[in-house]
């Protein structure tokens, strides 16, 4: 253990990359033994959070309320924009490095020969570090599915599940009744579920009756409407699950843009009213702590000329809304689009909507298992879409920086797909030597 404890954080990092012989693994005995050997602790309160897209937001809004009803929070998110740090949140900052390499050479000294996935190095850090800080709660945001995630041996007192969409098709299954049930995964034994998408998959509601949970969903059991002006939202509930002083609140305002935001919040709601008499919060903390959130790189406008979007649109579903901020901000000019997508993404799905409100596409290389060169990626976009205008580029900054040089005071250039894509441009701005 002495060469693991003169690590930084880089080198861990690299470390727990090579542990296991495959990047994913979903499967839950390793983990779960480790963990025990850990001591195995959760918080009072611990909400997870499942789903397609969606999940980033949600996690954020029930994080920001906790908070600021004066609870001490956790949350857990994958992947991380710019630093390792951000996946790993105490009370709103990301957790310190000190705190990340105790936790991992606290998990190497106890793993003994059990191999473990990144994921999985990632997800007991995070519940180690909760453990020794004495959360009041956690928000734990699952991987790519939910039956099988990691996150899932923890017991969770609500399970929240957004929207349900395609993506990792290869192991989730092929449609969205599949996906659901692997996203359903979550839900307890005689626990209590709350699903925020519109229209859910049948799977969701036939898993919860499975494991006689209790299943609140949007649009019949909890519901929301806006007013005229289509600025502020109402939500109700008469479900027996929800207290008397939460089923009616009006001039509520989702944090982010977009519709699927606002079924994000009403599930939000669900979720923070059903747990409420656990948290003692209020409908104060409820306005509160909407007010304050924050969540880079959701349809996030960093600069007006050129006019620059972030957004980590990377599948149909997620692009669609991209497409429609696009469209709800037109600009005088031209826009340019910089991408760079994972292998394991379906091309289509993820341009079809973004294509007619781009003019020039700059293609970017990104690095590791996943990764996808722009050749590649321009292989296959220019083989679906032959009249577009392409350009390749190493890495995100490089196309960024080309796209920057193109691009006029009234133009665009919207930044979007894999969050190493947005992560290297957000990065780029916090230097001090990048200027726009």
């Amino acid at each position: 253990m002495a060469d693991f404890r003169q690590y930084s954080l880089n080198q861990w990092l690299s470390h727990i990359q090579n542990q296991h012989w495959r990047s994913i693994d979903l499967k839950l005995d390793r983990i779960e033994e480790v963990w025990k050997k850990l001591g195995g602790a959760r918080s009072p309160l611990v909400v997870t959070v499942a789903g397609t897209n969606g999940k980033g937001s949600s996690v954020a809004m029930l994080e920001s309320v906790f908070r600021y009803a004066g609870l001490q929070t956790g949350s857990y998110t994958s992947p991380h924009l710019v630093r390792y740090n951000e996946r790993i949140c105490i009370d709103g900052q990301a957790a310190p490095d000190q705190l990340i390499l105790d936790a991992f050479c606290t998990i190497e000294a106890t793993r003994e020969n059990i191999p473990l996935t990144y994921f999985e190095y990632s997800t007991l850090c995070a519940l180690l570090i909760f453990q020794t800080q004495n959360l009041d709660v956690s928000v734990l945001e699952t991987g790519m599915g939910g039956r099988l995630d990691a996150v899932n041996m923890i017991d969770n007192d609500l399970a929240l599940i957004t929207s349900v969409g395609l993506d990792h098709e290869q192991w989730l299954g092929s449609d969205r009744e599949q996906i659901g049930a692997e996203k359903a995964g979550v839900i307890k034994p005689r626990g209590v579920a709350v699903c925020s998408d519109p229209s859910p998959p049948d799977s969701i509601a036939k898993i919860a009756d499975s494991m006689g949970a209790t299943l609140l969903q949007l649009g019949t059991d909890f519901h929301i409407t806006s007013d005229h002006a289509d600025k502020f939202i109402s939500w109700r509930s008469n479900h027996q699950q929800i207290p008397e002083d939460w089923r009616q609140i009006a001039n509520l305002q989702a944090p982010f843009y977009g519709v699927h935001q606002r079924h994000n919040l009403a599930g939000v709601v669900a979720a923070l009213a059903v747990t409420s008499e656990m948290s003692q919060i209020s409908i104060k903390h409820l306005h509160r702590g909407l007010d304050a959130v924050t969540l880079p790189a959701r349809c996030q406008m960093i600069c007006e000329k050129p006019m620059v979007i972030l957004d980590v649109a990377h599948n149909a579903d997620s692009a669609r809304e991209l497409a429609n901020f696009l469209q709800a901000h037109p600009v005088d000019g031209k826009t340019h689009a910089v991408v760079g997508i994972l292998k394991d993404k379906a091309p289509e799905p993820v341009f079809s909507g973004i294509v007619p409100h781009v003019d020039f596409w700059y293609l970017a290389s990104l690095e590791g298992d996943r990764g996808q060169t722009a050749a590649e990626l321009a292989e296959k976009f220019t083989n679906i879409y032959p009249d577009q205008i392409v350009r390749q580029f190493d890495n995100p900054l490089e196309a960024f920086t080309a796209a920057r040089q193109s691009a006029d005071n009234e133009d665009r250039i919207v930044v979007f797909g894999s969050f190493y894509t947005v992560g290297d441009i957000i990065e780029a701005f916090e230097h001090d030597s990048y200027v726009l």
